[in-house]
């Protein structure tokens, strides 16, 4: 493509296209610059490209880029300039291969959140994301994320897809052959893999960077059936009644005593944008003013999360104290004592029988803060 552009008043000058010199430039840009945000993806064409790490290592070798969008679907980025000359089976290989080690090595969704935060601290392509958790990456409104999704929400859905192992890949190229195009393709509408190409045509001109991107792989996903589980925000009444189908009759019932007492008590009540829906009561007095949280999320699968993170400083370890009084809601990370355990990122997770059967101590534990 040959592009002709003029400054008003100036004649018509031709812009030539460059090829990148280095496929570490393309790279930067991705993280520095978020230039994957400008670009539309998938079915909603809101979708927003967040980058939570450059190089950061899969347990099968480090990926490009490391990204999520603001449902919480998780974006493995390669790029693969004109050097590269492996194939494209090698390249699908690859991306897979980091996609089974993602999902093997961190079922532990702490253990990730960890690495993360220290591959960010020690790395220098990372300098932007240095010292920053998780939650403080996704809230920082100045990487692109808006209010409509909420931090809990989104790392909620997270843990979901790092579980199932649903990921979706981002292939990014210079050029692009058609037997690679028709592989996207078919993969995208026919099997459970979503896989975008994302070429960028890159032209300078008077210290001006211009990039042309193209999307292959969009409308073949478009046209498949077996997107079943794409994220959409749920009603209260659809959650609540999701509690009722999913729960057994005993869950159920402590559920409605726990709903009661949070209802009654919440400045608001959040619902999730998972398969089956979650509700997060809000307790103003509990969270930062600026980004107010739910400190405690109930999906509908029967997981309990507590989110230290999102509380005020001073309530983390009062709140974490007093639900270790009770032997089966304490916290105990590997044979740790509380002491000895970063409430800045810990979100421990009671399973249906953990909360169904201390539904008491936990509105008790509640009753003492706000």
């Amino acid at each position: 493509m040959t592009i002709i552009a003029r400054k008003e008043g100036e004649k018509f000058e031709t812009i030539k296209k460059t090829d990148f010199e280095l496929e570490d430039k393309l790279q930067k840009l991705i993280v520095d610059d978020q230039i994957m945000k400008k670009i539309k993806l998938g079915f909603n064409e809101d979708t927003t490209l967040v980058t939570l790490s450059r190089e950061f290592e899969s347990g099968s070798g480090p990926m490009d880029v490391l990204a999520i969008d603001e449902l919480g679907n998780v974006y493995i980025i390669e790029t693969k300039l004109h050097g590269y000359a492996d194939g494209r089976r090698k390249i699908l290989a690859q991306i897979m291969d980091y996609a089974g080690a993602m999902w093997s090595g961190f079922k532990d969704f702490n253990i990730f959140e960890e690495k993360l935060l220290r591959h960010n601290s020690t790395s220098k392509h990372n300098q932007i994301l240095s010292g920053k958790t998780l939650s403080q990456i996704i809230s920082d409104s100045t990487l692109g994320f808006t209010d409509k999704e909420d931090v809990d929400d989104i790392i909620t859905n997270m843990k979901a897809n790092f579980s199932s192992g649903e990921f979706k890949f981002i292939v990014v190229f210079d050029e692009l052959d058609s037997k690679l195009i028709n592989t996207i393709n078919y993969l995208n509408e026919k099997s459970p893999v979503t896989i975008y190409a994302v070429t960028y045509e890159y032209y300078t001109d008077n210290n001006m960077e211009i990039l042309i991107p193209t999307i292959h792989g969009h409308a073949a996903e478009q046209r498949s059936t077996k997107k079943s589980s794409s994220r959409k925000p749920w009603t209260l009444e659809e959650t609540k009644q999701n509690f009722e189908d999913k729960l057994s009759s005993h869950e159920y019932n402590m559920f409605k005593k726990l709903y009661q007492f949070l209802d009654e008590n919440k400045d608001t009540m959040r619902t999730g944008v998972g398969v089956n829906g979650s509700i997060g009561p809000v307790f103003n007095k509990l969270c930062p003013n600026e980004w107010p949280r739910s400190f405690l999320t109930l999906d509908v699968g029967g997981n309990m999360l507590i989110n230290y993170p999102w509380l005020k400083p001073e309530y983390r370890k009062k709140i974490a104290e007093s639900f270790s009084e009770n032997p089966e809601l304490k916290m105990d990370k590997k044979s740790r004592s509380l002491s000895d355990i970063d409430l800045n990122s810990e979100y421990p997770k009671y399973g249906r029988d953990q909360w169904s059967n201390n539904v008491d101590s936990i509105i008790d534990t509640i009753k003492k803060f706000i």
